[in-house]
């Protein structure tokens, strides 16, 4: 009670003590002295502009509040709307409201307390992950599909307003501090289920141009610059036909929703906060800021975020894109900082076998007690008889033990036959499946792929293609392998027939050979070591010996994660791969991998790529086509990456 030394509210409310630099406290916790528990107040102010009229005549002390005696309409409206707003059941993702009154020209929210920071507290110190913004938007969700139900459109979702719980939950208050502030500028936001139901008696609102218009200025006073308070159709300025305008729904909670991902993600909001009037204005006339930093989320925020609240995405389609991002989230590494902490072995719980516990063997101490006592358990009635001739006993105990064993050991044996099966089946697949083996014999990592009669891009006919062999047949014997230590020379240009018919190798002037489809043309080495062979929609890029592994690192699979070739697939936010595999590409260490995505046109592209360590430096062959034609885009890699040699 020390605490709280401060002015007492409806006679009830201890505030506690304000700083000496801070007049008066918006927000603070409090000490109820009726329940004896502590309570969040909240002082929703009446500004005069919205308070400044005249004092109706047939106003009575039943409407007042605790501490005053009389009240504006303004006043009257707000306080009705908020009590409303109150009414709501409570939900585990809703904060409680306890009481609402007015006293010295202030409208007061005695709410629940709730062991929780406010989202924009976490902002100030950095900005949200996209996995952990999207798991509070889905909270946050919830909470309004529950008002939304219930007929209610919150208006009041902010960084301030969401409240992220220590569990990591999230929690969303401040309806009836919204409700009350739309009450206050002149709006009505009592749904009409509400009133219907004679728990509120609403006024409708404004119903004039004149009135639309103040109250929209009323509103840019009391809520300020906070661009999830503005949806475009609160700002939409107000014309002659202001009633055609769209209407104040559930779409807003989306709008806010869509700047409060933007804000977590980004670090800032998509519109500039300086002026409420010039953020009103930017609203309805300027598309928001991009959201080149959300990831993920980006096209989530910027549906969310759309001028027309009729294209917003649907509550279902909203929740179903945020459960698929979270599930797709990564498991979180072990930090530097985190310090394991030492187990004690005896405090663990005991495994114990299943029906352990219910069919429990008794110990020979038991048995003789039973034996010499005369008592016999219901269950073990027909096992009594036995026990009193000798001759029986042993014959009774071995039933009831080929009993107890009976399962387990049936369960061993089937273990042991499906263990025994599987190893059959490896070793069959192991001797009797054939062997990989390489266009040149060496028996290396890739094995003979198949090629298409006729690809994209080739100037060769028809006729020709057709005759053309499928398969490219194997030159030497699969006995033969490299020496160790020495790199396998480099084979000589083999026949088109060898390669396919629409397959020519070609010796580079940079340094290699390669097999290209016939017709290609070569772009020459650009600045960055690049070999690019173009036909169609089809390229093929072979980057001979550019970086090294002292400066990249010795393993193929981290560098093909970060190739320069592929910035194109990490920065684009429709992007796949799959198909990651290391190999031993003759003696020498590579990595492959297939990934999808989409360009700077908007096409969704396929690419192959094999990344291969020889003498300390990486080759590169990669293969790009459309995504409608994977199985070209394959063909044409399983060519170029079977006869890639160095000179």
């Amino acid at each position: 009670m020390d605490e709280y030394a401060g002015r007492v509210l409806a006679d009830r409310y201890r505030l506690p003590r304000p700083p000496a630099d801070e007049y008066e406290l918006v927000e603070t916790r409090a000490f109820d002295t009726y329940s004896g528990q502590e309570v969040l107040v909240r002082q929703v102010l009446l500004p005069e502009v919205v308070s400044a009229e005249l004092i109706s005549p047939g106003q009575h002390e039943g409407d007042l509040g605790h501490g005053a005696d009389r009240m504006s309409d303004s006043a009257q409206r707000a306080l009705d709307a908020a009590r409303a707003a109150a009414a709501i059941p409570d939900h585990p993702r809703l904060v409680q409201v306890f009481d609402i009154f007015v006293e010295d020209g202030s409208l007061w929210i005695a709410s629940e307390l709730v062991n929780a920071r406010p989202l924009a507290s976490l902002l100030v110190d950095k900005r949200l992950g996209h996995y952990r913004a999207a798991e509070i938007a889905s909270d946050v969700l919830v909470a309004l599909r529950v008002l939304h139900a219930y007929g209610w459109t919150h208006r009041n979702v902010t960084a301030g307003t969401v409240l992220v719980c220590d569990d990591g939950r999230a929690m969303l208050s401040g309806l009836a501090a919204g409700a009350a502030q739309e009450a206050l500028c002149g709006y009505d936001p009592v749904p009409a289920e509400v009133m219907a139901g004679g728990n509120s008696a609403g006024w409708g609102g404004p119903d004039s141009t004149l009135e639309q218009e103040r109250a929209r200025q009323a509103r840019i006073t009391v809520v300020g610059p906070v661009t999830e308070r503005w949806a475009p159709e609160q700002a939409t300025p107000v014309h002659e036909n202001w009633q055609l305008a769209p209407p104040v729904g559930p779409a807003v909670d989306l709008w806010a929703l869509g700047t409060l991902l933007f804000r977590s993600v980004q670090g800032h909001p998509p519109y500039p906060e300086e002026s409420a009037p010039e953020l009103v204005q930017m609203v309805c006339a300027e598309p928001p800021a991009f959201a080149e930093e959300s990831g993920p989320l980006r096209p989530i925020v910027e549906s969310l975020l759309r001028p027309d609240p009729e294209e917003r995405p649907e509550f279902d389609e909203l929740e179903g894109w945020l459960r698929s991002l979270i599930r797709s989230a990564p498991e979180p590494d072990l930090g530097l900082r985190t310090v394991p902490v030492p187990t004690d072995p005896r405090k663990l719980p005991i495994v114990r076998r299943r029906g352990e516990l219910v069919r429990r063997r008794r110990s020979a101490a038991a048995a003789s007690a039973d034996g010499l006592s005369g008592t016999t358990h219901r269950r073990h009635a027909r096992v009594a008889p036995a026990r009193q001739g000798r001759t029986k006993e042993p014959k009774a105990a071995k039933q009831k033990a080929a009993r107890q064993r009976g399962p387990r050991s049936l369960g061993a044996r089937l273990l042991i036959l499906v263990l025994l099966l599987l190893v059959a089946v490896i070793a069959y697949a192991l001797v009797m499946m054939p062997r990989n083996t390489t266009d040149d014999g060496s028996g290396g990592g890739s094995a003979n792929r198949t090629v298409p009669a006729r690809m994209p891009g080739s100037g060769s006919d028809d006729k020709t293609a057709t005759k053309a062999p499928t398969t490219a047949p194997s030159t030497a014997p699969t006995s033969a392998k490299p020496t160790p230590g020495k790199q396998p020379p480099a084979t000589s240009p083999q026949p088109d027939t060898d390669l396919g018919g629409d397959f020519a190798l070609r010796t580079d002037e940079a340094g290699f050979t390669v097999a290209v489809h016939t017709g290609w043309q070569r772009q020459g080495k650009n600045a960055q070591d690049q070999v690019r062979y173009t036909g169609g929609d089809f390229q093929l890029i072979v980057v001979p010996g550019r970086d090294t592994a002292s400066d990249a690192g010795s393993d193929p699979m981290a560098y093909q994660g970060n190739e320069p070739e592929l910035a194109p697939f990490r920065a684009s936010q429709w992007a796949s791969a799959g198909a990651l595999r290391t190999l031993d590409v003759n003696g020498s260490p590579a990595a492959e991998g297939e990934y999808s995505w989409r360009d700077a046109n908007g096409h969704q592209v396929y690419a192959r790529n094999l990344a291969l360590l020889q003498d300390g430096k990486y080759h590169l062959v990669l293969v790009i086509g459309p995504d409608a034609q994977r199985a070209d885009v394959q063909r044409i890699f399983d060519k170029a990456a079977e006869t890639y040699r160095t000179d």
